[in-house]
This record gives C-alpha cells, sequence and structure tokens, in this order.
C-alpha cells in the first residue's frame, strides 16, 4: 500500500519533461566538463563519499552515499558526452566549411585558367 502510494505521488509530482530545456542543459555540461574547477569538484566530492563511506556508517546511510556517488559519477559521464557530442558537431562543422572554401578556389583556379 505505501509502495502504490508513493508510486502515485511521483507521479503526481512528476515535472513535465518539456519544460526542461535540453539544449541549455547540454551547452552547460559542454562548457562546463573541460573546466578544472569542475574536474576538481568531481575528485573532491567523491574522495569525501569515499572517506565517509571507509569510517563505517550504518547501512541507510552507506546506501545514501552510494547514491551520491553513482550520481555524482553520472553528472560526469553526462558532462563528458555532451562535450563529445558537441565538439564533434564543431569538427564536423568545420570540415564541411573547409570543403566547401576548397570549391571555391577549385572554381576561382578554373575560372582563371579560362
Amino acid at each position: 500500500m505505501r509502495l502504490l502510494l508513493t508510486r502515485i505521488l511521483l507521479r503526481l509530482l512528476r515535472i513535465p519533461i518539456a519544460k526542461i530545456n535540453e539544449k541549455r542543459s547540454r551547452i552547460f555540461l559542454w562548457t562546463a566538463y573541460p573546466q578544472q574547477g569542475f574536474q576538481d569538484y568531481i575528485t573532491k566530492r567523491d574522495m569525501e563519499l569515499l572517506q565517509h563511506i571507509g569510517i563505517g556508517v550504518p547501512e541507510k546511510e552507506y546506501l545514501t552515499l552510494l547514491g551520491q556517488r553513482i550520481e555524482l559519477g553520472l553528472l560526469l559521464m553526462e558532462a563528458k558526452k555532451a562535450y563529445q557530442k558537441i565538439e564533434k558537431e564543431r569538427a564536423e562543422k568545420i570540415e564541411a566549411l573547409k570543403k566547401v572554401q576548397e570549391r571555391k578556389i577549385i572554381k576561382k583556379d578554373e575560372t582563371v585558367k579560362t
């Protein structure tokens, strides 16, 4: 019964995904990932969680800390994925622009020769 009520409550409180701007989130993660401060924060927080787990805590607190550590890893993974995706798109656009410029140069050379 308790589980059923929890599920119903979570469905009622769920934020519609349409309200979350995926593009802005991706850009935020893209800009954060290569910055040393972001990397240092992830490392520092991970070490804090490991130290806290290492001193021996009750099972409920252990599971909470473990969940926080997993969430931290997922955040880093999402940031890396967003960074790689945007960098790949940028590289493809640069390549496309280079090809267009090369075609223009070749066409100019052909018109000059004739």
